[in-house]
């Protein structure tokens, strides 16, 4: 198991949640490093200067589970966030998917511009290759006319 995702609509379900998976490790005899664990939240910090205070998660100490708590800090709501394949933020900012287009294209451009392709194989891999792999990035970012120019411009 690599990659775990809980989601839960408050802390105390989280709490719980995690109590599960800890005594679970214990059970198959793994571990999880939580130093590597990402919050995610949409709750604006309480404080002025914006910056999120770690939250700790007091868990259930079951048999098998000997961690009393879990702290972990939020990434920021204008941090994106990979999950399931798909880049997103709180934010719902499309900055840093359009980087990601646009080097994504830069580096289709830049692959195939020194071979000698026909227009028929250059007109291929741009629909089999990198358009697929441009909607997949973009599954939940929707762009403008004028965006999509600017990131396929090296094209």
């Amino acid at each position: 198991m690599d990659d775990s995702t809980l989601v839960f609509s408050s802390k105390a379900g989280m709490e719980s949640m995690l109590s599960i998976t800890e005594e679970f490790y214990q059970i198959n005899n793994t571990s999880a490093n939580h130093n590597k664990y990402v919050l995610i939240t949409n709750l604006l910090p309480l404080t002025s200067n914006s910056t999120l205070s770690p939250v700790t998660f007091n868990l259930v100490l079951f048999s098998l589970n000997r961690v009393p708590s879990i702290t972990i800090t939020p990434i920021s709501m204008t941090t994106s966030f990979h999950f399931l394949g798909v880049w997103f933020n709180i934010k719902n900012s499309r900055d840093f998917i359009k980087k990601q287009l646009k080097c994504e294209c830069n580096s289709f451009a830049t692959t195939i511009r020194p071979a000698k392709l026909s227009v028929k194989q250059v007109v291929y891999l741009h629909n089999a290759v990198l358009i697929p792999k441009l909607e997949y990035q973009m599954q939940v970012t929707h762009l403008s006319e004028s965006d999509c120019h600017l990131i396929m411009r090296s094209i």
